[in-house]
This record gives structure tokens, sequence and C-alpha cells, in this order.
């Protein structure tokens, strides 16, 4: 496996309403310039993503399913967006070869008015995680970027100048090579960009949140619905608040030796380090290293569903628990004290039959969150598809691609 560097693209605040034709005018010229150039470098390259969206900002502890609706389909959008460009410039984001790029969003709690004092530092909270982040709290825990992407225009070169100016406060000084690229049309209407839908207004706060799946060769449509998950998990507010847990059912090799192209399919070891991998680029923001700011237990002797890799990140007191599953419940019906499910479009029938055996036990049904489907369509093209973009969000069409590839090297 080839070494990875680390990129960071800033862009602006989002459009609103969002849709993707919208999202498209405001970002595809940026996310086209940057996955051009980094589709041209020696390694392989993690992108950290970060939206902006002022309509983040929820004072106090109130939950966060009042913004998961819009939130979710914002992060949806953008990862279509980034698959569709993806496709068209054949960018790998299957492997971690040279040239290759593995992208991750970051929503940031910020409005491009807002100022910080010189000693704003002291107001840093430790105890903050993503994948909703203050400016101030991702500056000051900066991870290490080789390249920093900032859009041309004045919204992105003053989220630019605000986040250098906060994270220029540390020492040593901010590093990286600076490259702006060019910026879209976004064109905003007289409506907040995250509305709060009223069937959601009484949604209580989740502690404990259970997502479950494959998570095989990890693709766009995985890291939507983990990101999700971690979006709806409420923030710790102190030391009397549960601490959080984020359960993530992945299904066990046994379950999947009779899917297509088996032989392809990562090990169960080797799909939940790709989950927590993922989860701490969108969750970690402290300023510990990451040895120091975690802690994980494993569970080698089958527990009540299987075997269990816990992570607990110190600071924020949230521990993401990945569980091997034997059966399409899993913890939901063992473990009571989850409260909120997230599924897919595609997979929402399986939240009814969970909350069916719930209620069958005499516990509470968990309150069900979906994320949208991945759209392929892409605006600019007529509204065609774009060939290959199956395969960005399909652990199936990755694995036949791999398999193809290996027959044809061995002709």
């Amino acid at each position: 496996m080839s070494h990875r560097s680390h990129s960071l693209l800033l862009l602006p605040p989002p459009p609103s309403p969002v849709s993707s034709a919208s999202l498209s005018a405001a970002y595809r010229p940026a996310i086209t310039a940057t996955l051009t150039s980094l589709k041209s470098i020696s390694t392989a390259t993690e992108l950290l993503v970060v939206l902006p969206c002022p309509a983040l900002h929820r004072p106090g502890q109130t939950p966060r399913s009042e913004i998961y609706v819009e939130a979710q389909k914002l992060l949806g959008g953008v990862y279509s967006l980034i698959c569709i460009v993806c496709a068209k410039l054949g960018v790998d984001v299957e492997t971690s070869t040279p040239g290759s790029v593995d992208v991750r969003l970051l929503l940031l709690d910020h409005d491009l008015s807002q100022t910080y004092a010189n000693n704003s530092e002291t107001a840093f909270n430790p105890s903050i995680s993503g994948p909703i982040i203050d400016l101030p709290t991702f500056a000051y825990t900066r991870r290490h970027w080789n390249i920093i992407y900032s859009v041309d225009g004045e919204e992105g070169q003053a989220l630019l100048a605000q986040y250098t100016n906060l994270a220029n406060r540390n020492s040593p000084p901010l590093s990286g090579h600076m490259e702006i690229v060019g910026g879209g049309v976004s064109l905003v209407q007289k409506q907040p960009v995250l509305d709060t839908p009223d069937r959601l207004v009484t949604s209580i706060p989740h502690h404990v949140i259970a997502v479950g799946g494959t998570f095989d060769h990890l693709h766009a449509g995985h890291k939507l619905l983990l990101t999700a998950t971690a979006l709806l998990l409420q923030p710790r507010g102190s030391s009397s608040q549960p601490e959080g847990r984020i359960i993530v059912g992945i299904t066990g090799d046994e379950l999947l030796k009779n899917k297509k192209h088996a032989e392809y399919l990562n090990s169960w070891k080797q799909r939940q380090e790709d989950v927590v991998d993922f989860l701490l680029s969108v969750l970690f923001f402290t300023r510990s290293n990451l040895k120091d700011g975690m802690s994980t237990q494993s569970f080698d002797k089958p527990v009540v569903n299987g075997r269990a890799i816990h992570t607990k990140l110190v600071a924020s007191s949230i521990t993401i628990e990945c569980v091997e599953i034997q059966d399409p419940f899993g913890p939901t019906i063992t473990d009571e004290s989850i409260t909120a499910l997230v599924v897919s479009g595609e997979t929402r029938s399986g939240g009814q039959a969970v909350n069916d055996k719930r209620l069958e036990k005499g516990w509470k049904a968990l309150e069900v969150f979906e994320v949208d489907v991945l759209d392929a369509e892409d605006v600019e093209n007529s509204g065609s598809n774009v060939d290959d973009f199956s395969s960005k969000i399909s652990s199936t069409e990755i694995r036949r691609r791999l398999a193809e590839a290996a027959r044809l090297s061995s002709l």
C-alpha cells in the first residue's frame, strides 16, 4: 500500500435551496480542479472537504435530529457530485495507489461574519467532536495538510483567511502548500439552508445510535451512512448526561461467503478497521494525538452477537462499538438502551422489522432515520447517468472490477 497524504478543501457556504443543480453550479468547478490536481500527485490522498453551514447553529442542547434531514441531504448531494466528477475524470476512489483520492466531508458551524477574539483559544472545548465542528476547534486541532485548497471569490477567500488566522495562533504555524481553485455560481434565496421539518421538532436527543451493513470496500454510500449516524449523536453537554455510543453492526464473514466475487471481500477485521478509520476522521478533533486520545478494547470471544471491538474517544466520551452481526437485527434487539437507528432508503423495511421485534419484547421502538440514496444523474450532462458511477457506490461493482482486473492481468 502506498503512502497516504492528507489535503484539505475549504468550500464556501452551500447554496439555498440545496438541489443537485444548485450544488453543481456552486461546487463543481472547485471540486473538479481539486481532484484534477490530486490525481496527478505521486501518493494516495485522503481529502477532507469542509462545508461551512451557518444554519447548523442551535443554542443549548437542541436535539441534533432537528437538522438531520436537511444536513444529510446536503452531505448526500455533495458526495453524489464528487462521485460524478471522479467518474468523469477517471479518478481512482477504490484503491490506495498513487493518484487515488479518498474523500470525507465535514460540516462547519460557522458564519463568515463571525469574528474571534485574540484569546478565543481559551474557550476551546476539548470535548467537542465532529462531524459538526466550529472553526476555532477545527483550526486549533488541525491535522497536517500537504495541500490546502481554497475557492476563489469573496466567500472562499474570507473563510481561508479566518482559518489560517486562527491556525497560525498555534505553534508551529500552519504548514502546507496553498492552492486557489475556481469557484462556481451560488444563487441564494431568502430561506435557511437547513430547514427544520415540523415532524422532527419534538424528537428526543439520541445518545446511543445503531447502524448496520457489510461496509465492504468503503465507498461514498457507506461514508454518507456513517457520517449521518455520527451527525445524529447528541453532543455531551455535561458530565451528568449519558456518554455517546455509536454501535456499528458489521456483517460477519460467514454470512458473506455466497456474495458475488466473495474472494475479493475484505475480512471482518479489515472492514472494522476501515469503519473506525473513517469515523475517527470526522469525529476526532482534540489536541491529543490519536494514540493518547483513544483506547481500544477487543472482545475476541463471541459476545451476544459475535466478536466486538470498542474504540473510545476519551475527551468527547464517545465509544465506537463495532459488533459482528450474524442476523439482520444485531444489537438492536439485544441492547435496550439504543434509541435510534440509521438506515438507507433501500433498507427502510429493516427498520420496521427491528421495531416489530423490540415491541414484542416490550421495549420502546427506535426512531428510524433514513439517508438518501446517492444520485447518479449528472445535471450538466443532459440528465444522463455517468458511466462507472455505480462502481463508486457499490461494493459488488468494486469487487467485480477487482475480479476483472485480476483476470486481465493473468492473460
